[in-house]
C-alpha cells in the first residue's frame, strides 16, 4: 500500500469517530477528496518543480502509534524542573 493510499484509509478510519456537526468536517472532506484526485504534487507543477518528494513518498510511514509506544511517568519526570512554581 503505497503512502496515499495509507493516508486515505487513515483518514476514512479517523472520520468515523469525529463529529459530523462540526464546521471543520466539510472542510476535512473537501481537502481530502482534492488529495485523493490530485494526489501528492510534482515536479511538473509550477510551485513544486524544484522540489521532489519522492524521497518522502517511498517511506513506509506508520500512521498511528504502536500500542507499544506507552509514556510513563517515570519517563517524564527526569525531564521535571524543580522548583518551578506550575499546577500539577
Amino acid at each position: 500500500m503505497n503512502l496515499q493510499d495509507k493516508l486515505l484509509s487513515s483518514y476514512l478510519a479517523f472520520q468515523e469517530n469525529l463529529d459530523i456537526s462540526n464546521p471543520m468536517s466539510e472542510l476535512r472532506d473537501k481537502a481530502i477528496r482534492n488529495f485523493e484526485v490530485q494526489g501528492f504534487p510534482t515536479k511538473k507543477e509550477e510551485n513544486w518543480k524544484y522540489t521532489s518528494l519522492n524521497s518522502i513518498i517511498k517511506n513506509d510511514f506508520s500512521l498511528t502509534p504502536s500500542k507499544e509506544d506507552t509514556i510513563e511517568f517515570k519517563d517524564v519526570k527526569k525531564y521535571f524542573i524543580h522548583d518551578l512554581d506550575t499546577y500539577n
